[in-house]
């Protein structure tokens, strides 16, 4: 299965409320009528969230799962897409600024299964390789090295890395990232109290120097509205 993220800038004419309120409700609407996704998430970025990189530029992260890379790319054809989602798109997102990514899911920690109304808090970090690394050195540092130091983080509930797939670089446009890592936590207490703990803050910042740039990567605590959940 394919996880697509589009990652979203709102339109800087409308407030943050508006935003989110258009983007839960009638865009969630429209996105249920088209027939090929297998789950639809909304990852709705909470304010506060600046971490050890920049912080992002984008308001959310839509997150989708397709059965495959060919799903996803018909997708964009599709009526229901056309007539709906993506009329509807202009009203609230800065499409210039949007930017695709199709990848494949790593679960490391994959915890107990989510509710689709649990009220989780959940970390989006955005990553870019660091310099002189290729994507193959880029993924297998990050599954091989510094998955196995993440499961010792307090609190943690959840931690999927994202790889992009590499048909994307074949493109003449390379991809905006390399790869997004989610964690999730109980709460936004939990989530500070974690990233206070020198297993965040020692062990794993210390190894993402190794594979990260970090000038270049961006981070946002979100919300998460699970629209299609199995």
């Amino acid at each position: 299965m394919i996880k697509g993220f589009a990652l979203l800038t709102k339109r800087p004419d409308i407030s943050d409320e508006k935003f989110h309120t258009h983007w839960r409700t009638i865009h969630a609407d429209l996105a249920l009528r088209i027939p090929s996704l297998r789950r639809y998430v909304q990852s709705h970025r909470l304010p506060g969230l600046t971490a050890s990189f920049p912080a992002s530029t984008f308001e959310g992260a839509a997150e989708v799962w397709y059965d495959s890379l060919a799903a996803a790319l018909a997708m964009r054809d599709s009526p229901e897409y056309i007539e709906g989602a993506y009329k509807d798109e202009p009203n609230f997102i800065e499409q210039l600024k949007l930017q695709w990514l199709a990848t494949h899911e790593n679960v490391v920690v994959a915890g107990t299964p989510m509710a689709k109304d649990a009220p989780y808090v959940k970390a989006l970090f955005l990553v870019r390789r660091k310099p002189g690394l290729s994507v193959a050195e880029f993924q297998a540092y990050w599954r091989e090295k510094h998955a196995p130091l993440v499961p010792r983080t307090p609190h943690l509930l959840r931690y999927v890395q994202c790889h992009v797939l590499p048909e994307l670089y074949e493109s003449d446009t390379p991809p905006a990232f390399d790869g997004v890592a989610e964690l999730w936590w109980p709460s936004v207490e939990t989530f500070k109290e974690s990233w206070a703990s020198p297993e965040l803050q020692v062990e794993q910042l210390t190894d993402a120097k190794n594979f990260v740039d970090g000038q270049t990567t961006q981070a946002f605590l979100a919300e998460e509205n699970r629209v299609i959940w199995p």
